[in-house]
Parts: C-alpha cells; sequence; structure tokens
C-alpha cells in the first residue's frame, strides 16, 4: 500500500514539471540548495543561541558541540516548518489564470501545496508541544496567529484605496516579522536569560525579519519578478504614496490596466524602490541597536552584526 501511495504521488509530481507551478520551484531550492527567507531566520537564530548560550553558564552542560541547546535547535526547526507551511499554501494558484488543458496539473499541485503545508504546519505544532515550555508555546502560538491575521488583512485590501505606509508596515510585522522575533524571544527564554534582554530581542527578530522582506521586495523588483502581489508590496505603495503626495497622480488612476511595465513605471517614478532601501536601512538601524542589549563583543556577535549589516546594504539598481 505504502509503495503504491508513493508510486502514486511520484507520477503526479513528474506531471507538475514544466507547468511552473510554485511547488515544483520550492522542491528543486529545497534539494539544489537556496538562501530562501526562512533559511535565512533560521541561521540567523542559530548564530543568536549561540551567543546566549555563551553568556548563560547555566546551560553549559546541556549545549551541543556547537553550543546550542537541544530546545534551541527544536525551536528553529520548528520555526522553519511553520515558514514553509504558510509559504506553501501562500503558492496555491487560481485556476481562473490558467489554460483549461493545464488546470488537472495545477490542480494537483495545488492539492500537493496545501497538503504538505499542512503536514508541515501539523508537525511543527506537534513538535512545539513537546518543548514543555509555555511561555515559548505561547510566543509561537502568537506568531501563527499574526502570521494568518496579516495574511487576511491582505485580502481585505481596496485596490482602488491603497493602503497607507503604516498600514503596509503594520502588515510586514504581522507576517514577515512575528516569526522570527518569536524564535529570537523564545531562545533567549531557552538560555534561562531575564525577560528584558527576551524582549530586547524580539524587537530584533521583528526588524530583521522586516528588512528581509523589503531587501526581497527590492530584488523581486530589480529582477521583473513582479506579480499581482506586487499591488501591495512596499515599493508599488511608496511610489503610489508620493507621487500622489507630488499632485503627479490619482491612487485611483494606477489601478487600472495595470501590467508589469505600467508597475515598475510607478515604482521607478515615485522613488519606490529608494523609500524601500530606506526603510530596510531603519530597520536594520534598529535592529543592531536591539542587539547592543547583550552587552557582548565576540566574534560570534560581531558575525550576527555583520548579516544585519549586510541586509542593509541593499541598494536598488533601475532597470529600463
Amino acid at each position: 500500500l505504502q509503495n503504491n501511495e508513493i508510486f502514486y504521488l511520484m507520477e503526479n509530481i513528474q506531471k507538475l514539471i514544466g507547468t511552473k507551478h510554485p511547488i515544483v520551484q520550492f522542491g528543486a531550492q529545497t534539494l539544489l540548495g537556496s538562501t530562501g527567507t526562512f533559511k535565512v531566520q533560521g541561521l540567523i537564530a542559530l548564530l543568536l543561541a549561540q551567543i546566549l548560550n555563551a553568556s548563560s553558564h547555566s546551560t553549559l552542560l546541556l549545549r551541543d558541540h556547537t553550543g546550542i541547546l537541544p530546545k534551541q535547535r527544536r525551536l528553529v526547526e520548528v520555526c522553519e516548518m511553520i515558514s514553509t507551511a504558510f509559504f506553501l499554501h501562500d503558492n496555491i494558484v487560481s485556476l481562473d489564470k490558467v489554460k483549461l488543458d493545464a488546470r488537472p496539473n495545477i490542480q494537483k499541485g495545488n492539492k500537493l501545496s496545501l497538503l504538505f503545508g499542512d503536514y508541515f504546519l501539523a508537525t511543527a505544532c506537534s513538535q512545539l508541544a513537546t518543548m514543555e515550555n509555555p511561555s515559548v508555546v505561547n510566543s509561537v502560538s502568537r506568531a501563527i496567529a499574526h502570521n494568518v491575521e496579516g495574511r487576511f488583512w491582505l485580502e481585505t485590501i481596496d485596490p482602488s484605496a491603497p493602503p497607507t505606509l503604516d498600514d503596509l508596515l503594520n502588515y510586514c510585522s504581522l507576517r514577515h516579522g512575528a516569526l522570527l522575533s518569536s524564535c529570537c524571544y523564545s531562545a533567549a527564554l531557552l538560555s534561562g536569560l531575564g525577560i528584558d534582554t527576551a524582549l530586547s530581542l524580539q524587537k530584533f527578530g521583528d526588524y530583521v525579519g522586516q528588512a528581509i522582506h523589503l531587501k526581497s521586495e527590492i530584488f523581486a523588483t530589480e529582477t521583473s519578478n513582479i506579480g499581482s502581489e506586487s499591488l501591495s508590496s512596499y515599493p508599488y505603495i511608496a511610489a503610489v504614496r508620493y507621487l500622489h503626495e507630488q499632485g503627479k497622480i490619482d491612487l485611483i488612476d494606477p489601478i487600472s490596466g495595470l501590467n508589469e511595465e505600467k508597475v515598475k513605471k510607478i515604482i521607478n517614478l515615485g522613488y519606490g524602490l529608494d523609500l524601500t532601501a530606506e526603510q530596510c536601512e531603519v530597520y536594520c538601524n534598529k535592529a543592531l541597536e536591539s542587539l547592543k542589549q547583550l552587552n557582548s563583543n565576540d566574534k560570534l556577535t560581531q558575525n550576527l552584526a555583520k548579516v544585519v549589516m549586510d541586509i542593509k546594504s541593499a541598494k536598488p539598481v533601475y532597470t529600463a
């Protein structure tokens, strides 16, 4: 029975190759290596755990050879599974945009995305429960709720009334900062550090998570990877708001008949990439300030600060 099910699954996956379904790209990145957002965030959390444990004598006998507690490593794995689950659920393809002859295979891809996403989320929640730490469970659970809240907010956007930048940044915090924020906060608790340090690192994770997302939006625009989600991206909304303040555009005008070329033109005319890079820099500076609360200047802390500086260095590249 198991062999038959595996064969059926492999047969459906083979049919997906060439359909450009997001789940195929995800599988290739997972197998061949990638610098996906959730992997970057996981590495940041692990590096932070090393720093925290180095200053905590109470965890000395519990660390592994890399200086990380088993529960901290499990925490990062849980957060990565949650990120993966949301990524898969986000990439359900609308059949309305697919040709009739391609719909059966795309529909199978959607089912696989939904199934795998549910599996990762269920496994993450099960692993989270085994940590037997109410504060950690509560923190990660809130992050999941915030992530879902952000997704529902995105569905309520009226195309004829773009959100304010403050609303967009709040969405960015819910959807892209909450999970890393919770992971950093929980890692500090597992190291036995005080609540003040944990709250400071919670802010650190939120700032870094949002900065990573803004950087990814800059790269998406630079590489012409502009889709329907660009209408809720920071570069686009910032550009529309800027042009509206300058009296050069009506908020409703850009919405009608949008295509990739028009979206990119609005972003460039309204300095959308510059404004996004500036906001990314603001978050990175705040993250570095939060990191100073550790009162540590060892090599590990310097490496973590360097990661934040690398995120900060994102610069827009305009294309014709």
